[in-house]
């Protein structure tokens, strides 16, 4: 086998191999970004007790009630992290997240926090 072709099978194979190990799950970009853009409100866990909620009329949304389980749907998930909720302090991502972000970080707030089946 030439030279030149050996170096690029190697090359490709170690691309290969390591992608997967690269790769970010879409449940980690998921907790990312809640991290990142939504914890400060909905606190580390999701239970929205943080100190910015006290500031805020209504409260940031507990993810960890039945009556969260029971009313969001995943649709409603996504359009609350894309659109916002009027009356709350709940702001529109659609302008900064992706809409691979903002499924990921909805698949996080279902599975993870939520603790739902998809």
């Amino acid at each position: 086998m030439p030279r030149l072709a050996r170096l690029v099978l190697s090359l490709t194979a170690v691309l290969f191999l390591q992608s997967p190990a690269l790769a970010e799950t879409e449940l980690e970009q998921g907790q990312r970004l809640f991290s990142k853009h939504c914890k400060v409100c909905h606190g580390e866990q999701g239970d929205g007790l943080t100190f910015a909620a006290n500031a805020l009329s209504p409260p940031p949304r507990n993810f960890l009630t039945e009556t969260s389980r029971k009313e969001l749907t995943r649709q409603r998930i996504l359009e609350s992290i894309q659109n916002g909720r009027k009356g709350t302090a709940m702001m529109p991502w659609k302008s900064v997240l992706t809409e691979t972000e903002i499924q990921a970080l909805a698949s996080y707030i279902r599975i993870r926090l939520m603790e739902m089946k998809e």
